[in-house]
């Protein structure tokens, strides 16, 4: 692992991965970049720096992914979002675990949360403190709601499709 840290935004990333910071590079948007990659240290590389890991991250070595949204309508229709373990933030600041960009309709922090509990083998959807109201098959969403396959997801004027990979059929661990 050859960690660097980033000169413009000061993020940390593999440079034997990435030969420019993946959260800083405009050429990088519309990729996935895995959640280990640039923000989550390796014990003894350059230190941890502050960022909390899921369970199933601290026994796997790795976060997988549990499930993805998939954007339908919006700026990045045919985008897909990668979901892992434990809760992921949704808005459209750049340190967000899934960043919506380009829908000022969604607040750059917490606007709602997609959650999912390994032990239970539940996904939930939260509504966060975004202003305008999340929508989940058409229907306003103020407290937590659990989500099936292929619910449709309405953050700001973004739709999004639901598609779960773990649950009562695979699991991780």
């Amino acid at each position: 692992m050859n960690m660097k840290q980033c000169a413009q935004g000061g993020h940390f990333f593999d440079a034997s991965i990435h030969s420019d910071c993946p959260y800083c590079n405009t050429s990088s948007v519309g990729s996935t970049i895995p959640l280990d990659v640039g923000h989550t240290v390796a014990q003894g590389s350059v230190g941890d720096i502050g960022r909390t890991v899921a369970i199933i991250k601290e026994e796997l070595g790795i976060d997988p992914v549990v499930g993805w949204l998939i954007c339908l309508e919006g700026n990045e229709k045919g985008r897909d979002y990668r979901i892992h373990t434990d809760n992921n933030f949704i808005g459209r600041g750049d340190n967000m675990d899934i960043c919506i960009r380009g829908d000022d309709t969604i607040s750059r922090e917490n606007h709602a949360t997609i959650s999912y509990d390994s032990r239970e083998k539940v996904f939930y959807f939260t509504p966060g403190d975004g202003r305008s109201i999340v929508r989940l098959n058409d229907k306003g969403v103020f407290s937590t709601t659990e989500l099936k396959e292929h619910d449709i997801l309405e953050i700001g004027k973004t739709k999004l499709i639901f598609m779960p990979l773990c649950g009562d059929k695979f699991e991780w661990v």
